[in-house]
């Protein structure tokens, strides 16, 4: 997919640290001086004495840049409208997701605006006994006990068929994207993104056969907690959370829309895996 005619752009950044409040306000002034139409979200305009708008009224943007770190990516996805195309400048710990760096992006933002390619990301979609669904996740699923040092009870199907029962503290439940997030710290495998699948990674199972696996992305993935009167919880990319409980079927399948990240030269899958986890 390749997008040109940049004319609107979304910035979307924290609003708990002043260094990215008067990053937020020098991008808003550099993107205004090429021409564009630029909106802020609004908490980060109240700070900024500017008109703000929200998130999920960035309808008609052709781009949006968040600043901040790969849990603001997350929750951007989490809360527009539809899918835009994306991309970081990176002001977190490890910014796996973003492709700029504060002291280089107005250069990369101007190419990028010129026209850009978009890389499309699987996404993972997440029922709970048909009520209404949580938000696609970009990066992963995790259900894990409310209880901490007290083992869930799972029963983990593919395709109607069962693959493993296990105690465990919970599992999770990753998208290629997210290979490198939760799921690689509980020991699960990298993934390249290109690859069509998901990941099933229990968290600390008590049993020797409980391992990693991967599915296709095209399966239908679900978990019973099996357990008599222990409760769990449902994280979605760490930033929405549900509870569920003993009797509760979880259902996993791959969502409709895709997240849409903005290509930047040079900053390929492997290279950031030698930059950001060696």
């Amino acid at each position: 997919m390749f997008k040109k005619d940049v004319n609107k752009v979304g910035i979307i950044a924290r609003y708990d640290s002043k260094d990215i409040i008067e990053e937020a306000d020098r991008l808003f002034d550099f993107l205004k001086k090429l021409g564009l139409d630029v909106v802020i979200n609004q908490k980060v305009a109240l700070k900024l004495g500017i008109e703000g708008t929200r998130i999920q009224e960035m309808t008609d943007c052709d781009l949006v840049i968040t600043i901040g770190g790969d849990g603001t990516i997350l929750r951007t996805f989490h809360e527009l409208p539809h899918q835009t195309p994306i991309v970081g400048i990176n002001k977190g710990e490890v910014g796996f997701l973003t492709d700029l760096e504060v002291d280089n992006y107005q250069n990369e933002l101007e190419k990028i605006i010129k026209g850009f390619e978009v890389d499309k990301r699987t996404r993972l979609e997440v029922d709970i006994d048909d009520e209404d669904p949580l938000p696609p996740a970009t990066n992963e699923v995790v259900l894990l006990t409310s209880e901490p040092a007290k083992m869930l009870k799972l029963r983990v199907l593919v395709d109607g068929q069962e693959v493993e029962r296990f105690g465990a503290d919970g599992i999770i439940i990753a998208t290629p994207t997210g290979s490198t997030a939760y799921s690689m710290s509980a020991g699960g495998p990298i993934v390249d993104p290109r690859v069509e699948g998901f990941l099933l990674v229990p968290i600390a199972p008590y049993k020797l056969s409980a391992r990693s696996i991967v599915v296709p992305s095209k399966s239908n993935i679900k978990i019973e907690l099996i357990r008599k009167g222990k409760h769990a919880k449902i994280i979605v990319d760490g930033q929405k959370t549900k509870k569920v409980k003993e009797g509760d079927i979880i259902k996993f399948r791959e969502a409709k829309n895709p997240a849409l990240f903005v290509k930047v030269e040079g900053q390929d899958f492997y290279s950031k895996i030698k930059e950001k986890l060696m």
